[in-house]
């Protein structure tokens, strides 16, 4: 796991699980989109399409990197659309958008959420065309 490895790299404590992907997108649409009837929900492939849809009031591009790298991120859960892998980061301070700007292979598709689900940010395999974004 290559972002695991990079973001030790700065010193931030990462916890890897695996097989529990589908509880946090299921928290993720919880804590994010609870007012929206169930029909219109799951008629999206991709989580990151119900904030782009449903014309949330989130950050976009720069503006959606730049309130990431500022967020406090003491404890950080970062999933993925297609992985059932998980990993748990504290004191991740130093986690910034651009760790995020190599990262291929299974992991398409990036959900970083902070321990209480209070805000994400989203990283959409469609680079340059959608996201990333921000959204509290």
């Amino acid at each position: 796991m290559n972002l695991a490895t990079n973001l030790r790299k700065k010193g931030i404590i990462v916890t890897e699980f695996e097989s529990i992907g589908n509880d946090y997108r299921k928290e993720w649409i919880k804590s994010f989109f609870e007012s929206i009837n169930e029909k219109r929900l799951y008629r999206h492939h991709f989580l990151w399409e119900l904030l782009h849809s449903n014309r949330m009031n989130y950050l976009e591009g720069k503006e959606a990197n730049k309130t990431f790298d500022i967020v406090n991120k003491q404890y950080c859960y970062i999933f993925f659309q297609e992985s059932n892998d998980v990993l748990k980061v504290e004191f991740a301070s130093e986690m910034k958008a651009n760790d995020f700007l190599d990262q291929y292979g299974e992991y398409r598709d990036v959900y970083v959420v902070d321990k209480g689900f209070n805000w994400t940010y989203v990283i959409p395999h469609e680079k340059g065309i959608y996201g990333p974004y921000f959204y509290r």
